[in-house]
């Protein structure tokens, strides 16, 4: 009898739900709750239409290997494909969205690895959907590769496979991942300084394929991406530039809106380097977590200079919160890490610290986390033109956006 009740408690706890399945659940929810109108009243958002929509109208599967911007999309091409393959144009907005939000949650749910020896794991998914944001990069294709990006990230950090099925499931996600967005050229170092502690064959076939991805991405970059990459003449502005970083990166998510548009331009620029700064230090100091710190500071300075330069917020006449905020997502993302691994850390005080910090930015972003429902245009209304390959002129989101559909050709 003692032997049998000894073994029940096990048996139960076996049933509870993880603690991370639980962030993922949570933040499943938070992510609707932050864009409910993406599903309820769906409509397509900017390059969904005018990019994936007619592009795919045009060229059907050929479309998935067309540059835009200079790089390849794959993964949204795809969803774009398929959705048009079984579904009426009519609910191709839902299915886009959907579709993206699926990713969205594929991608918290590779936290739940145990290949994935990360601290805090429910704390880092939930970052995702609670660090201040327009929302964005959220349930649509076209800002679909800020989120697909961190797949990459993962990928550097991600133990070494043990089985056939582990192997092919990482280069399947690399493979799509890396000609989804340009970001495999930005975070091949990881992959480069990954093989070279480990030099084992899974980590040279990884930097392999990423390494071909990167080719891929940079050949596009450089023969169909030139005009996209082209910088103003003006030259930089040092004070607007780290007004707007330490706005966007530091007083925004950690201490909300207003103080991010109350502040004087110097004490944002003054609060975001000097917090940035003291932040990097800490995390290099002597610690268990000290060399995965250190990959995560790498990844924010390979990024974080790179969406700068592409963006020039140096040129910006304010430093609003709008503009260009799907370019901030990762940096953002990265340095709550850093935080959120300060949880537990010793001395005491410092941990204390950073939970008050996490709590007040948590507190101060809820308020704001539902995005107000933008107007709705009606898309079944406008989308028999489509239906019947007619040229049409169809209002989609964002406010102000106009799908200029051009037809189909008939047939000879």
């Amino acid at each position: 009898m003692t032997a049998t009740a000894d073994a029940s408690p096990p048996a139960r706890a076996s049933r509870t739900l993880p603690p991370v399945w639980w962030a993922i659940v949570a933040a499943y929810f938070l992510l609707i709750a932050h864009k409910p109108w993406a599903l309820t009243t769906p409509q397509l958002w900017a390059e969904d239409g005018s990019v994936h929509l007619v592009d795919n109208d045009k060229h059907g599967a050929g479309a998935l290997f067309l540059p835009y911007r200079g790089y390849l999309h794959l993964l949204p091409r795809v969803i774009a494909w398929g959705v048009s393959r079984v579904s009426d144009v009519a609910q191709w907005p839902l299915l886009y969205n959907s579709a993206a939000l699926f990713v969205a949650v594929a991608l918290f749910v590779r936290f739940t690895s145990p290949r994935l020896e990360l601290p805090g794991k429910l704390w880092l998914i939930l970052a995702f959907v609670l660090a201040a944001n327009t929302g964005e990069v959220f349930l649509n294709l076209t800002n679909l590769h800020w989120l697909t990006a961190f797949f990459l990230l993962l990928q550097t950090l991600i133990a070494r496979p043990t089985t056939t099925s582990q192997r092919v499931g990482d280069l399947a996600i690399l493979a799509v991942v890396g000609l989804t967005g340009p970001f495999v050229i930005v975070f091949l170092p990881l992959f480069v300084a990954r093989w070279w502690r480990e030099k084992n064959r899974d980590t040279l076939i990884v930097l392999l394929v990423a390494g071909a991805c990167a080719a891929t991405q940079a050949w596009f970059v450089a023969t169909t991406g030139r005009q996209h990459f082209t910088q103003p003449a003006e030259p930089w502005h040092l004070s607007m530039l780290l007004t707007v970083v330490g706005s966007r990166l530091v007083v925004w998510p950690l201490f909300g809106t207003r103080a991010a548009l109350a502040l004087p331009w110097p004490a944002l620029a003054a609060i975001g380097v000097g917090s940035i700064g003291a932040l990097a230090l800490w995390a290099l100091r002597p610690d268990p977590r000290r060399a995965l710190r250190l990959q995560i500071l790498v990844a924010l300075a390979l990024i974080t200079p790179a969406t700068l330069l592409r963006i020039r917020p140096d040129t910006w006449e304010t430093p609003d919160l709008a503009n260009g905020d799907s370019y901030f997502f990762i940096p953002r993302i990265l340095l709550a890490w850093l935080l959120i691994w300060e949880l537990d850390a010793r001395p005491r005080f410092v941990a204390l610290a950073a939970r008050g910090l996490c709590l007040v930015a948590v507190l101060l972003e809820l308020p704001h986390h539902a995005e107000p429902a933008p107007p709705d245009y009606h898309w079944a209304d406008h989308c028999d033109a489509i239906r019947r390959g007619v040229p049409a002129k169809i209002p989609i989101l964002p406010e102000g956006w106009v799908l200029d559909y051009p037809g189909r050709t008939p047939p000879r």
